[in-house]
């Protein structure tokens, strides 16, 4: 009994830690992403040409906006995922382990880091060609760690999937018992 409070403080206490790493990573990549975006200074010409009517001027000046804004796709959809995460492990230091939130919070961890390996190997780069008039698809940009980030959060995914399947099953379980 002894080594099963044991398990369950470490738990929590592991749980707690994360939670609090997940939303210190969640403040401090919002920040940098709002430092990275720079749009104000971008903005600024955009507006201008607007402003006066110079169509062709407003092209322009919205090119790099735009560009900044698509670049930082993946970096939003990893927040998100992220998010969820801080939630998951808030819900298990509160002593709650195999609940629907927490099966479907996996699910939206699994996705963001799959969508996010996806923004960042082939929409991003899709888009930004596009956005730079080539109106095609300017190619795929796969490294390592976007193949790594997309089967973990495949795999993640899945496991959030299976235990939503679990509970129902174990509902099941439990009336016919």
């Amino acid at each position: 009994m002894g080594l099963s409070h044991a398990i369950d403080s470490k738990l929590v206490s592991q749980a707690r830690t994360f939670e609090v790493i997940a939303w210190v990573a969640t403040v401090i990549l919002a920040v940098h992403l709002l430092i990275l975006l720079k749009l104000l200074g971008l903005i600024g010409p955009a507006a201008d040409a607007f402003s006066h009517g110079d169509w062709m001027g407003l092209r322009l000046a919205a090119e790099p906006v735009l560009l900044r804004l698509v670049e930082f796709l993946p970096v939003v959809i990893y927040l998100g995922g992220l998010m969820a995460a801080a939630r998951i492990f808030g819900r298990v230091a509160d002593g709650e382990l195999f609940s629907k939130a927490n099966s479907n919070g996996l699910a939206e961890v699994g996705s963001s880091l799959l969508w996010g390996a996806a923004a960042s190997a082939v929409i991003v780069p899709w888009i930004q060609s596009w956005i730079d008039g080539e109106y095609g698809f300017s190619g795929i940009h796969l490294e390592v760690e976007t193949w790594v980030i997309a089967v973990i959060g495949g795999a993640i995914l899945v496991l959030g999937r299976m235990m939503v399947q679990a509970g129902r099953m174990q509902s099941e379980l439990d009336q016919i018992l």
